[in-house]
């Protein structure tokens, strides 16, 4: 049973995950890390190696699930994989969580490692590489935990992350994730389905105070919002978007009842832009926070005009 399971596991790295999951389905929180895979030790299909179990252990609660590197307990347990479209593009996720909560400019560079956890849902354990402008450039070991989680709200892709953080120097340090709770901290009305697109007088109506149009020169200041562009178009394609960036952006107007606008925990962006193939886009991100560090819930859908 043990060797059908790893290599069902290693379909599931090998190939993205298709987007089959249940619809309107009630978020699932993920375990939070370190999180041992739950082992029948008595099980008569397959002697289970104790070294083994041990070393695996070992190395979730080490690492928080960072550096595993043993095919151990495929279902439900941490296990080593690729980077692949998903993960790639939920590092730059997770560190735009990090600058967004910590006011820091960490700046992407490649993803060098990912371990994947595979429930009803998948989490991904991602390493990168960025660097830090006000720190000369210096580099810098970033780790992610995000999940690609059930569809519900109109969304075409929802993560949520519940790790973001400089890799500790010393293992079993650090900040450890801990359970997305969207009920604490999170207005009702980013509760339910996506927004439709804008109205032509939202910036003019008596709803007007929710709603802020973003300058030219912020749009320079906040070069995340090309990745929330990025990251509605992949709700679109689920596929390498490398012939489609960089994005022209043509409009972003943000909707939220805080005072902080582009940097609100809870927001909607409602983004237009042009890709480099010369599709018309339109796009809606919406960003939720339950208030603890290395949290943030991303919902995502786009249309393509023409």
């Amino acid at each position: 049973m043990y060797d059908v399971m790893l290599e069902e596991a290693k379909v599931w790295l090998d190939e993205p995950p298709q987007r089959k999951r249940k619809l309107e389905a009630p978020i699932i929180p993920p375990p939070p890390p370190p999180c041992p895979a739950v082992v029948d030790e008595d099980s008569s299909d397959e002697e289970v190696d104790p070294v083994a179990l041990a070393k695996y252990r070992r190395q979730v609660s080490e690492s928080g699930g960072f550096d595993v590197d043993l095919f151990f307990q495929p279902f439900g347990g941490i296990i080593p994989g690729g980077c692949n479209d998903h993960s790639l593009l939920f590092g730059k996720v997770g560190l735009h969580c990090y600058n967004l909560q910590k006011g820091t400019n960490l700046q992407f560079k490649k993803v060098t490692k990912v371990n994947t956890q595979i429930c009803s849902i998948l989490s991904f354990y991602i390493t990168l590489e960025a660097i830090d402008p006000a720190q000369d450039d210096s580099p810098v070991t970033f780790q992610t935990c995000v999940t690609d989680t059930v569809l519900m709200h109109q969304a075409r892709l929802r993560t949520f992350t519940t790790t973001c953080r400089i890799k500790p120097q010393v293992p079993g340090t650090g900040e450890l994730g801990s359970s997305w709770y969207p009920d604490r901290h999170v207005d009702p009305c980013y509760k339910v389905d996506l927004p439709n697109w804008l109205q032509d007088d939202v910036l003019t109506g008596e709803d007007k105070l929710q709603f802020y149009e973003v300058k030219d020169w912020e749009l320079k200041d906040n070069q995340w919002l090309y990745l929330y562009a990025e990251f509605a178009l992949f709700s679109y394609f689920e596929d390498d978007l490398s012939d489609y960036m960089p994005f022209e952006m043509r409009k972003v107007v943000v909707q939220t009842k805080e005072d902080m606008k582009l940097k609100s925990g809870n927001a909607v962006f409602f983004l237009s832009f042009k890709t480099r193939a010369g599709q018309e886009c339109r796009g809606i991100v919406r960003r939720t926070t339950d208030g603890k560090p290395g949290h943030m819930c991303l919902e995502a859908r786009c249309w393509i005009d023409k």
